[in-house]
């Protein structure tokens, strides 16, 4: 009788802890339990310039890209750009910069290789999906700036056998896809004709196609042309910081009629004003986040930090520290179907539209 009576008296106490939100799942349980559950991507890095030469004299951060830090931050997958500077349009700059991208592209392959403990290269979403179940990170490869392609579209078809699956049209410079978003020269006042065509084949392959760092008219020709949504992996909101660099509403409303998204960079240059922007945060970075939403909705935004190649924020500031920024969505009173939405969810159906497209094409 006092045992049942003892029994009695527990089941009402834990009742009641969970009624009165005693038992309520903390901030860092719930962030835990964010990471495990979704997939979380990264849709722009530069760790391949470190890679190809680590003394380099690069007036960015490096460090902030590894395998192991990717597990540390609760991040499954991350796109590795294989940067490229633009130089002359001509036949010999095409050359040097197709050896140079296969040189990058070669080094993270054995990057990849040399850490197969923690991750691989994956070159779709079925293989994402199977690493993670695995307990690995992926590594998607990435072009960011296609020069490299010249203006040869079998080119097109040679990166996505290496494992390309997305490729940034420009930097900062025009080439003979597209004019940068950085220069007032327009060479072809938006897309070259050999743009629209590389376009096509990007769609028709399976290669989503990238447009941070394009101009305005190049950006909005290529939402037009595309057979499919369409990215910016690393770019932030012109009416939060008004800089070339960054998408106008113009620029967003258009990417996200498409179905396409915009993610956001962890870039501090990108984010605020002023001498002090060395000193950017997550409240930096959650205006703009809060921008887009307003102005697109929650379908249509994302997270690619530009790390080793600009990005760090002080309380975000490598791959290691991406529970910080879960932890503040979370803390914003963002939904799980929100943070989910934002951290790869949205990407994710980016991706599968791209790989439905091309498996119709074949």
């Amino acid at each position: 009788m006092q045992k049942r009576r003892f029994y009695s008296v527990a089941l009402l106490l834990l009742v009641t802890l969970f009624s009165t939100g005693c038992a309520e799942e903390t901030v860092e349980a719930r962030v835990e339990r964010l990471h495990k559950k979704m997939f979380t991507i990264d849709t722009h890095s530069d760790f391949s310039m470190w890679l190809e030469n680590p003394d380099g004299d690069y007036d960015v951060k490096g460090g902030q890209v590894s395998f192991q830090q990717m597990h540390d931050g609760g991040l499954d997958a991350a796109f590795f750009a294989a940067y490229q500077d633009q130089g002359p349009i001509d036949p010999e700059f095409h050359r040097f910069a197709r050896e140079y991208a296969d040189t990058l592209i070669l080094l993270l392959k054995q990057y990849a290789e040399q850490n197969s403990e923690l991750g691989a290269i994956a070159t779709s979403i079925k293989e994402m999906k199977a690493l993670k179940k695995a307990g690995k990170v992926s590594l998607f490869l990435s072009i960011e700036n296609a020069c490299c392609l010249g203006d040869s579209l079998p080119l097109v078809q040679y990166y996505y056998d290496q494992g390309v699956r997305m490729i940034g049209l420009t930097h900062n410079g025009n080439n003979a896809i597209a004019d940068a978003g950085t220069t007032k020269i327009k060479l072809h006042e938006g897309l070259s004709d050999f743009g629209k065509a590389a376009i096509a084949e990007m769609n028709r392959l399976g290669i989503v196609v990238d447009l941070s760092h394009a101009s305005r008219d190049a950006t909005l020709q290529a939402v037009q042309v595309s057979k499919t949504p369409i990215i910016a992996s690393h770019s932030c909101v012109f009416a939060v910081r008004e800089l070339s660099r960054n998408l106008t509403d113009e620029e967003i409303v258009a990417i996200a009629e498409k179905g396409g998204v915009v993610h956001l960079a962890l870039d501090a240059w990108l984010l605020r004003y002023g001498p002090d922007y060395s000193a950017a945060s997550l409240d930096d970075f959650m205006k703009h986040l809060h921008y887009l939403i307003d102005l697109v909705g929650i379908d249509h935004v994302g997270v690619g930090s530009d790390f080793d190649g600009g990005g760090g924020l002080v309380d975000c500031k490598d791959m290691s520290e991406y529970h910080n920024l879960t932890k503040r969505l979370v803390e914003e009173g963002f939904s799980d179907e929100d943070i989910i939405k934002i951290w790869g969810g949205n990407f994710l159906r980016v991706f599968e539209e791209v790989e439905r497209y091309a498996a119709e094409q074949r």
